[in-house]
């Protein structure tokens, strides 16, 4: 991969065009994700009938295997986003997460499935930080939190998505056939970002010097007000993805009795609530962000983040604890809509007080925290505690209460927001 001063190439050049296409490489990284939701049921089941047998401690594993991964390769692949032609590293983080969820249809033990979806991680790590940058750097500040709201819709979206479609090829042809079903894509969309044309960064981004790894690190996490952002991300993901992951579980188990044949059915509900929920919050938190931002400079998107799990957390124990089917939708699709208004602001929020050239390393950091201290171990965690109590309802409850401690944290943030100024002072377009 070249210097990023390089010519700019590729036919994708306005800054819808690149968001569109991007939101779609975010949609199908989160149906690749989340594809697994929708066929623990069946990887649960005894050798004997087609699944390997595995515990909800396992189960929750094989999340933990890409989130981990994925985690701990988001903050050096980041720092490589501000250094080298992302677009490339778009595509060919692409190319390799498809390739690995192609393979895990190939899995015949716990140990191969582990490995496959661990090397998922590899290819997401890739793309993400390098794509959020390249959308900061398209849209205007104001406009920001919008633009990255339509990019992270594809993480509720494409995970409701995933849901439903693991469940239902899974029903009718197999857990193996789903990796296979959701792995295509991403080829199609690896050459689709290569086509993208990318400014060059000395006309983008800010001048001067090429910065140390250390110092673009310590620009990111000098400042009190960016630690609160990426604590309320990592606590709010922490229930996200335990949700996302074991919601479709749940319902089966306490609502039909843990019948495996009624996954298509309750996929082809719970899905398209998670996806409809997740549109209205995410959309509605992004706009909502954008226009608090320009009345109450410094807190308006850190108010949304924080309010969003504050108000969604009665919706979610509501929809754990009932025992009607009804009241469990209507209230987890509340609660799912509320919880996801914090994806487009808390990214607007982190940009807001990070240079230009230090967009993808910022977000790299963020990627590593939320997902190596929230989403990577909330599966299994939860897991470990149905495993423990006998409750899969109590090891989501855990987490709902977590997302609360997320809200509390961006709602700190917004005194502590003043601080964040330091990390901009000199590094900041004027």
């Amino acid at each position: 991969m070249t210097a990023p001063d390089e010519p700019p190439h590729g036919r994708i050049a306005s800054p819808y065009a690149i968001l569109t296409v991007l939101a779609l490489v975010n949609f199908f990284n989160y149906v690749d994700r989340q594809v697994l939701s929708g066929l623990v049921v069946f990887v649960q089941r005894p050798a004997a009938s087609g699944g390997l047998g595995l515990t909800d401690g396992q189960a929750g594993l094989l999340q933990s295997a890409f989130m981990v991964v994925h985690s701990v390769a988001s903050i050096p692949l980041g720092i490589a986003a501000d250094r080298f032609v992302r677009r490339k590293m778009i595509a060919v983080g692409v190319a390799l997460w498809s390739a690995a969820t192609a393979l895990a249809g190939f899995a015949r033990t716990f140990g191969q499935l582990f490995a496959s979806r661990a090397a998922v991680g590899i290819g997401e790590a890739t793309y993400a930080p390098a794509a959020t940058a390249l959308i900061s750097e398209s849209f205007s500040t104001g406009a920001r939190a919008r633009a990255l709201g339509v990019f992270q819709a594809g993480m509720v979206l494409g995970g409701g998505f995933g849901i439903v479609l693991g469940s239902v090829v899974g029903t009718y042809w197999g857990w193996r056939a789903a990796f296979f079903v959701v792995g295509a894509p991403g080829f199609a969309l690896a050459a689709a970002s290569l086509a993208i044309r990318e400014r060059p960064r000395s006309r983008a981004a800010d001048r001067g010097p090429r910065r140390p790894f250390s110092t673009e690190l310590r620009l990111v996490f000098g400042a009190r007000g960016v630690a609160f952002v990426y604590a309320a991300g990592i606590l709010i993901t922490f229930m996200v993805g335990a949700l996302q992951y074991w919601g479709h579980p749940f319902i089966i188990r306490y609502h039909y009795g843990g019948d495996a044949s009624m996954s298509a059915r309750v996929g082809a509900t719970f899905g398209p609530v998670v996806i409809g929920a997740a549109i209205a919050g995410v959309v509605g938190g992004s706009v909502l962000a954008d226009r608090l931002e320009r009345r109450m400079p410094g807190r308006g998107r850190l108010l949304v983040v924080g309010l969003g799990p504050l108000l969604g957390a009665p919706f979610v124990a509501l929809g754990l604890w009932t025992n009607s089917l009804v009241l469990l939708y209507v209230s987890l699709g509340l609660g799912t809509a509320l919880n996801s208004a914090y994806a487009g602001p808390v990214l607007a929020a982190l940009h807001d007080v990070v240079g230009a050239r230090a967009h993808a390393t910022a977000t790299g950091a963020y990627f590593f925290l939320v997902h190596f201290l929230g989403d990577a171990f909330s599966p299994a965690v939860v897991g470990a505690i149905a495993d423990r109590v006998g409750s899969l309802r109590v090891g989501l409850s855990v987490a709902g209460a977590v997302a609360v401690l997320g809200g509390v944290a961006a709602l700190a943030g917004i005194r502590a927001r003043a601080d964040a100024d330091k990390i901009s002072g000199g590094t900041r377009e004027g």
